[in-house]
């Protein structure tokens, strides 16, 4: 059934919504090491529904800008061209969550993981010094984009799921894999991968819940950060993941990134403060 399943996935990605080519342009440019601040923002001015909602997250309390920003080169020079690709980014995931008219699942209690996790990953990221919390915060926002494909392929899989592990108080990756479905994790990886995202979001995507069996070292640290931020997540805003059981915390992760369990409380507690200034993320309609 697996590999039958997944051959479906894999010959249906093409008829998801995939990023316009504004959205494609941002994470080009971003992903370009003389990448030029003016080349995003000119980017971006090409959509002005974008554009407008971007600025609108620029200037939300999350990011805590004493005065208002007026225009997106503005945006770009305060806050960067990684964190307005990440605002542009997270329109575009949150466009393709409420797309699909047709679900058995709670979008925007999903949407509300996503977030949390974006927001935790990047509190880990900061918590531990890394210096690129804003490629973290992405990783952490896409992460579960593998349910978002089962929604619209497959939904009464996804809900199937749901329910099984809502009643059983169970984790979803379980219930997948006591199914022989495949795995969210997996789906996610080969739609990003389809879509050529950066390989820190494809790993990220594939391997939040089994950070030790991640094949690519150079990108076992900021898998370890998102793995926790999920975990932290699930305990921010339970169930809204379609997991119920216990978040489980990988030992391999906390030992890859140095981190003692008590350094875990201070990082729940500053990254709910963070959740809670980030309430314009969870409503981002045109």
């Amino acid at each position: 059934m697996a590999i039958t399943l997944l051959d479906k996935i894999v010959e249906e990605i093409d008829k998801l919504p995939s990023p316009n080519v504004v959205v494609q342009r941002i994470v080009a440019v971003c992903s370009k090491p003389d990448a030029s601040s003016t080349e995003v923002a000119n980017t971006l001015m090409m959509d002005a529904s974008l554009s407008a909602r971007v600025l609108k997250l620029a200037n939300s309390a999350y990011y805590g800008i004493p005065r208002k920003i007026t225009t997106l080169s503005e945006a770009v020079m305060i806050l960067g061209f990684k964190t307005v690709r990440n605002l542009a980014l997270s329109v575009f995931t949150y466009d393709m969550i409420f797309k699909n008219k047709r679900t058995g699942v709670d979008r925007e209690k999903l949407w509300e993981h996503f977030i949390a996790t974006a927001v935790a990953s990047e509190t880990v990221a900061e918590t531990t010094g890394y210096p690129l919390k804003e490629e973290i915060f992405i990783a952490g926002l896409l992460h579960d984009i593998g349910k978002v494909v089962y929604d619209f392929l497959f939904s009464d899989v996804l809900e199937m799921e749901a329910q099984i592990a809502k009643k059983s108080k169970r984790n979803l990756i379980e219930i997948e894999e006591e199914l022989g479905i495949p795995p969210h994790t997996e789906v996610g990886a080969k739609l990003l991968a389809t879509w050529n995202f950066p390989d820190l979001l494809v790993y990220s995507a594939d391997y939040h819940h089994s950070v030790e069996a991640n094949p690519n070292e150079l990108f076992l640290n900021q898998v370890a950060m998102v793995h926790i931020g999920d975990v932290l997540a699930n305990l921010m805003v339970r169930g809204a993941s379609l997991s119920w059981g216990t978040p489980s915390l990988s030992p391999f992760a906390l030992n890859a990134l140095r981190m003692k369990p008590r350094t875990l409380v201070r990082i729940l507690e500053k990254s709910k403060e963070k959740y809670e200034r980030a309430q314009e993320f969870l409503k981002l309609e045109e």
